[in-house]
Parts: C-alpha cells; sequence; structure tokens
C-alpha cells in the first residue's frame, strides 16, 4: 500500500472527500433575512441615540445655570456684593449662561454688563441677579432660570416648520410657555 491509498482509505479523509460542495456555510436567502432585520433594529435604535446628546446639552445648562445661582450666593455669603464681583461664565456648546436683573422673562434676556466671558451677580445695589442659560439655537432648547431667589423656572423652545422636535429636557410648560424644571 503506498501512502496516498493509505491516507485516501482513512476516516476522516473519507469523511471530508464524501461532503459535498455547498452542504456548508448559509444561503443567500438566510443572509438577506439577516441583513433585513438588522436594518430595521437600526431604525428603530437610531432616532433615540440621536437625541442622547441633545439631551445632554439640556441638562448641563440646567446645571451650568444652578452652578452660576450657588457661587452668587457664596459670594453674598462672603460679603462680595459689588457689581466687581464677577465669576468666569460656564462655557457650553449649545448654551451662553447669563446673569439678568431681576423679573425679565424674556426668551432671549439681555446679560447684565460684565467683561466677556463672565457672570457679573449683583445689582448696583447688591442684589442677586436671575441666571439665565438660554440657547444659542433658540428653535432647539429651552431657556433655563434660577430667580434670584433660588426658583427654578424655564420657557420651552418654539418649534420652526423644518424643526418639529424640542429638546425641552426637564420644561414642563408648553411650547413658547414658561413652565417649571423637573
Amino acid at each position: 500500500m503506498t501512502l496516498l491509498s493509505a491516507y485516501l482509505s482513512s476516516p476522516k479523509t473519507r469523511k471530508v472527500l464524501s461532503k459535498r460542495p455547498g452542504q456548508a456555510g448559509f444561503s443567500l436567502i438566510e443572509l438577506v433575512v439577516v441583513i433585513a432585520v438588522l436594518a430595521v433594529l437600526t431604525a428603530i435604535a437610531l432616532p433615540n441615540f440621536l437625541g442622547v446628546s441633545d439631551d445632554a446639552a439640556a441638562r448641563s445648562a440646567q446645571q451650568a445655570a444652578i452652578t452660576a445661582f450657588k457661587e452668587c450666593q457664596v459670594h453674598k455669603a462672603r460679603g462680595k456684593t459689588s457689581q466687581d464681583e464677577e465669576f468666569v461664565s460656564p462655557a457650553l456648546g449649545d448654551f451662553v449662561v447669563y446673569a439678568v436683573d431681576a423679573g425679565s422673562a424674556q426668551l432671549n434676556p439681555v446679560p447684565a454688563q460684565g467683561a466677556a466671558g463672565t457672570l457679573d451677580c449683583f445689582t448696583s445695589a447688591g442684589a442677586i441677579r436671575d441666571i439665565w442659560s438660554v440657547p444659542k439655537v433658540s428653535n432647539k432648547f429651552p431657556s433655563f432660570k434660577v430667580a434670584n431667589d433660588g426658583t427654578k423656572s424655564c420657557i420651552s423652545g418654539t418649534s420652526s416648520s423644518n424643526n418639529t422636535k424640542t429638546f425641552d429636557t426637564g420644561c414642563s410648560g408648553s411650547t413658547g410657555a414658561a413652565g417649571i424644571w423637573e
């Protein structure tokens, strides 16, 4: 018996050689079904993932307004209530944080005078100003406010015809109306 005939007569070799081509692997229909299922799952999940960064931006604006208000309270507790007591305004990508004279209910309040990038917490009388986090794109996000007495409120973003979804994260007011944060 030659080496070749010994190899061909072994049970392992016979098993391999007895298989027909095309018995292993996936058919074209199976591959198409798997791709269709993945496409449906992607279509369902993708919108949820796209809103995550916008929700995070709105939540960071809320926290920035609260932090700025607390900083003003710390300055007041230390007896530093002059208009010269300024601190750096938080840097947010989608929002601007302002200190505004109390009672302003505008959607885009005019900030108090101060150096660029700073918050001026106090009026000339030493009262704490309201703190606003105002979106750079007004029809996408709400504006968040912490009043000088610590009351939190918000004004919902206004939808345009091209942008039907606003990210009113934590704002209970209807579109364009005042509400309360959650």
